[in-house]
């Protein structure tokens, strides 16, 4: 039995999803009869994290077993010429045993695009957010620091059914770093991107901080607030989330 590590990217835009999901298309519901057709009979796909549909991923991490010894290039090759440019393989080697592309991991990091123009951008909409108002980003870099560290995120978080003891599962997360930059390109359109990193993050997390930095970027909320949205543990405290267009997984780390 061969431990498999397989790299993917892909544009989140056809896809319900990451996961598994009967009835909808998902990237590994296309992926696994790829797999299948190559290496025969594989186990359960595993990752590194889920992404809703919409979101994309820019280094998406997969773990499976096959009894079929793997040739890299190839797979690769083939996942490329059947999924391509949807979905395509970055890496494909042979992985300890023990690797787990989930449990693994000890961090990921997002990236969240918004576009600040007057005017939406036909060829990057599918890639961001786009909202024409003023954006203050001093305001939405002061609004940073309260989500560094290890909080209770259930206001930013879409609350999990119990487990099967009937507990409640703990939103608890830690989050190592976030920041927004921006750049401004040669025709005048001005980006901001919103980066955070962390162990883990739950159900719509990143999205939910990204919404309510906007919020405050537009001055309907102050940067004093995000402590005080974190602090009541509520998901109605904080504003909808960010659209999924705008965000990508960047990396994991192992």
């Amino acid at each position: 039995m061969t431990r498999v590590r397989l790299a993917i990217a892909y544009n989140g835009a056809g896809f319900r999803g990451l996961a598994p999901n009967a009835g909808v298309r998902t990237v590994i519901g296309e992926l696994t009869p790829v797999l299948e057709a190559i290496l025969g009979p594989i186990s359960e796909i595993h990752m590194s994290g889920r992404t809703d549909a919409g979101v994309h991923a820019r280094h998406q991490v997969l773990s499976f077993d096959t009894d079929t010894t793997i040739d890299a290039t190839r797979l690769a090759k083939s996942i490329n010429s059947r999924l391509g440019p949807e979905v395509i393989a970055t890496s494909v080697d042979v992985a300890p045993g023990s690797f787990h592309a989930r449990f693994s991991a000890i961090g990921r990091r997002y990236r969240y695009t918004v576009l600040n123009h007057p005017h939406p951008s036909p060829f990057s909409a599918g890639f961001e957010w786009w909202v024409p108002g003023p954006l203050d980003l001093e305001a939405m870099q002061a609004a940073c620091a309260p989500v560094v560290g290890e909080h209770d995120f259930a206001s930013f978080c879409r609350r999990p059914k119990p487990n099967d003891d009937g507990q409640l599962i703990s939103l608890v997360r830690r989050v190592d770093s976030a920041a927004w930059s921006e750049d401004t390109d040669d025709s005048g359109q001005r980006r901001l991107r919103f980066e955070i990193a962390g162990a883990a993050f739950c159900h719509q997390m990143v999205r939910s901080i990204t919404g309510l930095h906007v919020a405050v970027g537009q001055g309907r909320r102050s940067p004093a607030d995000v402590a005080d949205v974190l602090a009541a543990r509520d998901r109605n405290a904080a504003p909808s989330p960010a659209p999924p267009q705008g965000l990508m997984l960047w990396d994991v780390m192992y």
